[in-house]
């Protein structure tokens, strides 16, 4: 019965609370040509958000059926998977913890494909605003953009976790920021990834100082 309630009944209801909620968001977007100017050249995308960013972006690109997000393979990240899957997501089980290997070569696929995804730029554990370098590797790999963007909100409970998970109130005044994108060549040495990952962290730590002030 639990693992019914878990698996079947609570994704619904935290579908229905998510739509319900940011359907009374007011939304404000900047910098959102970064991410026509991509499409237009049809390149595939690395959508890169915080983990304490993440809620609101399944609903600004619901029922769109074209991208794909790697979820933690945890109990947790069932859900996730389960409640995206409802606004028209696809996605891979994964993390560098567990499952990192075969989400790589499934999610590299995916973007030769011509595909895009979303990732989470401080990973499932953290450390907060600290961006991944396996992000850089995967962007590399497969020849894809990444592509920085948060959201903040005027009016928000900041909750007291590792990352710091932002809920906008009903009615609130949102604002998603979009940072410029980074391309990055097929052969790169570790230096060079480094750099990569700390200009990443530092795009997206400017954009959500952005969208945090409205």
């Amino acid at each position: 019965m639990k693992d019914f309630l878990l698996k079947k009944v609570l994704p619904y209801l935290a579908f229905l609370l998510i739509y319900a909620l940011c359907f009374t968001f007011r939304v404000k977007v900047a910098g959102r040509q970064y991410e026509k100017e991509l499409e237009e050249k049809k390149q595939p995308v690395i959508y890169v958000f915080w983990h304490g960013r993440m809620l609101f972006f399944p609903y600004f690109y619901r029922f769109a059926n074209r991208y794909t997000i790697l979820v933690s393979p945890s109990k947790d990240g069932e859900i996730v998977s389960s409640v995206s899957k409802l606004f028209g997501f696809s996605s891979i089980r994964g993390s560098g913890y567990k499952e990192g290997a075969k989400a790589l070569r499934q999610l590299i696929r995916i973007l030769k494909e011509g595909r895009s995804i979303g990732i989470i730029g401080d990973g499932s554990r953290g450390p907060i605003f600290t961006a991944q370098k396996g992000i850089v590797r995967l962007a590399a790999m497969s020849g894809a953009a990444l592509l920085p963007m948060t959201y903040g909100a005027e009016k928000k409970k900041a909750f007291n976790s590792w990352d710091q998970f932002i809920l906008p109130y009903p009615f609130a005044r949102v604002k998603v920021v979009y940072g410029e994108p980074i391309v990055v060549k097929k052969k790169i040495d570790a230096e060079e990834e480094e750099s990569i990952r700390l200009e990443l962290e530092k795009r997206l730590k400017s954009i959500t100082e952005k969208a945090d002030e409205g």
